[in-house]
This record gives structure tokens, sequence and C-alpha cells, in this order.
């Protein structure tokens, strides 16, 4: 799966040589993975550089869906080349962060966030931990803007 968010953001699950090939022949410089190598999906680092693409890898798991942990990614973002080609396992992980980021940078609410996730089509399970952890987000974000 791989699928245009703008002109310098990419999400997907692209994980095989040639599809990664076809990713830096449409001009994007950088992958950044979010599979945990403990998962065993992560792409292979020295693959990725032979194709001439900056390899950049911020693990996200249940175990560490926090706010810096997408501080990390959006860290990652600003600081890599672009265009960005963020990937996991099924895209759900680079769907949700990107999609945040993208929320954070152009003042999106929830229900914003929402539609624009159901345009990706991907499936997330009732109860599955990013949906709860972009709620959350949205909800803190929310009382922060209140507040001030």
């Amino acid at each position: 799966m791989f699928q245009t968010i703008t002109n310098t953001l990419a999400i997907g699950s692209v994980a095989e040589t040639e599809a990664l090939k076809e990713v830096a022949q449409n001009g994007y410089k950088t992958v950044i993975d979010l599979c945990p190598a403990a998962e065993g999906n992560q792409l292979n680092a020295s693959i990725v550089k032979e194709l001439a693409l900056e390899y950049v890898t911020v693990p996200v798991s249940a175990k560490n869906l926090t706010v810096e942990t997408l501080e990390a990614f959006k860290q990652a973002v600003k600081a890599s080349p672009q265009p960005i080609y963020t990937r996991c396992a099924s895209g759900l992980r680079a769907g949700v962060f990107t999609l945040l980021i993208l929320a954070e940078e152009e003042g999106w609410t929830e229900a914003q966030y929402l539609e624009k996730f159901q345009t990706l089509g991907i499936a997330q399970k009732p109860n599955c931990p990013l949906g709860s952890f972009a709620h959350t987000y949205f909800q803190a974000n929310e009382t922060e803007n209140v507040a001030v």
C-alpha cells in the first residue's frame, strides 16, 4: 500500500525492495519506518540506503504510544529530506501519526482528522490503541486551547 497525503508526505506498508525502488524513482528522499525491530517488520536499513534513500526509524508500538513518540516522529519529519514516505506493517501507524502532525499544523478538529482518516481506507479495529491515542491527543489539545 502506498498513498500520497500531501506533496511532501506519503504513507503505506511497502516493504519489498522492488516497491521501495519505485518510492525512490518517484522522487522520495526519506523513508521513516515506524516498525520496532522486535516486531519483525522493520526494513533493512542497508537496502533502503542502497536505493539512495535516507532511513529513519521511529519505533511505534502499543507500549510507547505517547506524546513523546509523536514528538520524535514530528522532529524526524522536520529534520529529514523531503518528500518523505512513512511506513509500517499495515500503514495504520503511518496514517495516524502523519495525520496527527498535519492536524496540529493545520489546526484540524478531531472531526476533521477522522474525516481525513476515513479517506485513507485503512481498517482500524474497535478499541484500537492508535484510535484511543488520537482521541486522547485531541482531548488534551482542546483542553489546552480552552485554557488559553
